[in-house]
């Protein structure tokens, strides 16, 4: 699971077979998204994200004739921890960089114990100061990627989003809930793991106070509802899959090593074509049916926003959601708990793509 990451036929009932295709990625700028951008630094990240159509992959023109011509109006989404390091949020695994390499201040017996169940009954310090750092709507905006997902549901071509992240940037995207499945939980609900018992107090007693959240029920401990090692996954997981997989007319798995059970075993689920947009190949992909863009997805979904000529929306998209800093008015509410939801921190985004972007007078061009 992941802090953020913690698995059409043509008609004639056999999935479509696509040519095995890897490409190289086409090398962009790192898009960050840190909370205190100013519009200059927004102007110059956008500057860096120009890309001439020629330069774009086949692959990823591919993928995108697909959408164009409406082969793919039931697209299904697994993304990983890949998908929001942009965001300033770690992966996993990543070694030297990776959440379980840089939890040594913790003093935990074990990387993976920051997420354990029986750990955090013994000691729950550890998880409660890790979710003051990662507790989503406070510095960590949505990444273009998050907002490309949220733009395929406004396009009306999206299924489902399978989300291993506990971080909440596809519910930042304004991505609606029953888009979504946040297979590994989330931090906008709490509940006592002893009884059950839903708390209402857990994010103000965690991000106001050094106090451990209880349950007023049983007196056990309280925590938000992100899947530990030893629960199980939502009951939206298991009642939704089944019926997806097989609606599905194309799979685009992006930012995920595939190293986590039963989501990593989605893509062997599926009868569609299958994508996958990732700084390496993972899983099975590669068996003579898939299109595979190995770099980073923050990239690929811009420049297929541009082959669809839908970059401007996803431009705007994630300019509204982004979570202002310390220069910008804030959203706190009087007892100083801070607004989550992202409509809570709109900006005026057309004046703002208006300064940053005109559109060209070609379909090819961007002017900035």
């Amino acid at each position: 699971m992941g802090a953020t990451e913690a698995k059409q036929d043509g008609g004639d009932g056999k999935p479509d077979e696509v040519p095995t295709e890897t490409t190289e990625a086409t090398t962009l700028e790192p898009i960050t998204n840190e909370a205190n951008d100013t519009i200059d630094s927004l102007i110059s990240k956008l500057e860096t994200l120009q890309v001439d159509e020629e330069e774009i992959p086949a692959s990823l023109k591919k993928v995108a004739k697909w959408i164009e011509s409406k082969k793919a109006t039931r697209i299904l989404v697994l993304s990983g921890a890949g998908v929001s390091c942009s965001a300033g949020i770690p992966d996993f695994r990543s070694p030297g960089t990776g959440l379980y390499d840089n939890l040594q201040k913790y003093n935990l017996p074990y990387p993976e114990a920051v997420f354990d169940l029986r750990f955090y009954r013994s000691n729950p310090a550890p998880f409660l100061n890790l979710a003051k750092e990662l507790w989503p709507g406070i510095k960590h905006s949505p990444t273009l990627t998050h907002s490309f997902i949220s733009l395929l549901h406004q396009k009306n071509i999206l299924l489902r989003n399978y989300s291993q992240n506990i971080d909440g940037l596809e519910y930042l995207a304004d991505l609606p809930n029953e888009k979504l499945v946040e297979c590994h939980g989330h931090f906008r609900t709490a509940s006592c793991i002893e009884c059950q018992t839903p708390s209402t107090d857990c994010e103000k007693v965690i991000l106001t106070s050094n106090d451990v959240p209880k349950c007023l029920v049983c007196g056990g401990l309280v925590k938000p509802d992100i899947v530990f090692f030893g629960e199980d996954l939502p009951n939206k997981f298991h009642s939704l899959l089944p019926r997806d997989v097989r609606q599905a007319d194309l799979l685009l798995v992006m930012g995920t090593s595939l190293q986590v059970a039963p989501v990593s075993m989605i893509p062997d689920m599926v009868h569609c074509k299958r994508v996958l947009l990732n700084r390496e190949c993972v899983g099975n992909f590669h068996t003579g049916r898939d299109v595979v863009f190995e770099g980073d997805c923050d990239d690929a979904v811009y420049m297929l926003a541009k082959l669809l000529g839908w970059e401007n929306e996803l431009l705007e998209l994630n300019e509204k959601t982004r979570i202002r800093g310390n220069n910008d008015e804030k959203n706190v509410s009087d007892d100083n708990e801070i607004e989550t939801k992202s409509g809570k921190n709109e900006v005026e985004t057309e004046e703002c793509l208006e300064d940053l972007c005109g559109l060209g007078e070609s379909a090819n061009e961007r002017q900035c």
